[in-house]
């Protein structure tokens, strides 16, 4: 076999330039005799029938001038231009002259005879009549009434609870003491938190009662109270809490100071 009858036969750079411009030329040709031709526009036919506007030179003239305007607005909106120029917009203002009045002053006559009428009806409509005082009765006498209280004198130092825990027992009743004074001791006030399970915590002296002694130990005893502590779903005065602020106060019980033998002075 002859091996260079096997080798594919290569194209020359002219030859491939004359296929190309040969495939280019066809497919222009196909396009044009193919592509879609432009119709020639078909002539206006001829209307021999004319209009002419019958009238007198002066609205021909007008006539004309109008179809000259190139405004559109000219018959929508005031124009000078158009009809509504001379009537609209070109008008002379009106000239008013107001004739001159002149006339001599009068004076109000005053009538004499009705001076002072209006204050006499006033005189004569609010007249009082005279006072009577001797008349009335004497004013009551202010006398004193003394106001004695209700509540008796407690025998015995007393605690009273105010706030959530006004209803709740203790654990164990304090005992207070009675103070020997001269004059009556005042109520102690204590301010106290308490938790859950009954116990004290932090009290504060709110109000003193004028013995030193008598707050000291109305702060201890506030310090050491127990609570009896609400069951399981129970809760103080229908609200639930952990800690709770309660005022405690003191009601003393005073004692009259005992008598001391004086020693008799020698004249």
């Amino acid at each position: 076999m002859n091996v260079a009858a096997l080798e594919p036969v290569r194209w020359t750079r002219r030859r491939w330039i004359y296929v190309v411009a040969a495939v280019f030329t066809v497919q222009a040709l196909l396009v044009f005799s193919l592509g879609r031709r432009a119709r020639p526009a078909p002539q206006r036919p001829h209307f021999p029938t004319a209009i002419q506007l019958a009238g007198d030179d002066w609205t021909s003239r007008q006539s004309t001038n109008v179809f000259q305007f190139d405004d559109p607005t000219l018959l929508a909106l005031p124009n000078l231009r158009g009809f509504s120029g001379s009537a609209w917009l070109r008008f002379a203002p009106l000239e008013y002259q107001p004739g001159e009045w002149s006339d001599s002053p009068h004076w109000l006559e005053l009538d004499s005879r009705t001076l002072g009428e209006t204050f006499s009806r006033f005189v004569a409509a609010s007249s009082a009549g005279p006072p009577l005082v001797a008349d009335k009765p004497l004013p009551p006498l202010q006398r004193y009434e003394p106001n004695f209280p209700n509540e008796q004198v407690p025998s015995q130092s007393r605690l009273r609870v105010e706030g959530l825990l006004a209803g709740s027992q203790l654990l164990i009743a304090p005992v207070l003491p009675s103070w020997a004074h001269s004059e009556l001791i005042s109520n102690s006030v204590v301010r106290v938190a308490v938790s859950r399970d009954g116990c004290t915590f932090s009290p504060v002296l709110v109000r003193e009662s004028g013995n030193l002694e008598a707050d000291l130990k109305a702060l201890k005893v506030a310090n050491e109270l127990r609570f009896l502590p609400p069951t399981k779903g129970e809760s103080a005065g229908g609200y639930s809490y952990e800690m709770i602020w309660v005022k405690l106060i003191f009601q003393w019980h005073t004692l009259p100071l005992p008598m001391v033998n004086v020693p008799s002075v020698p004249p």
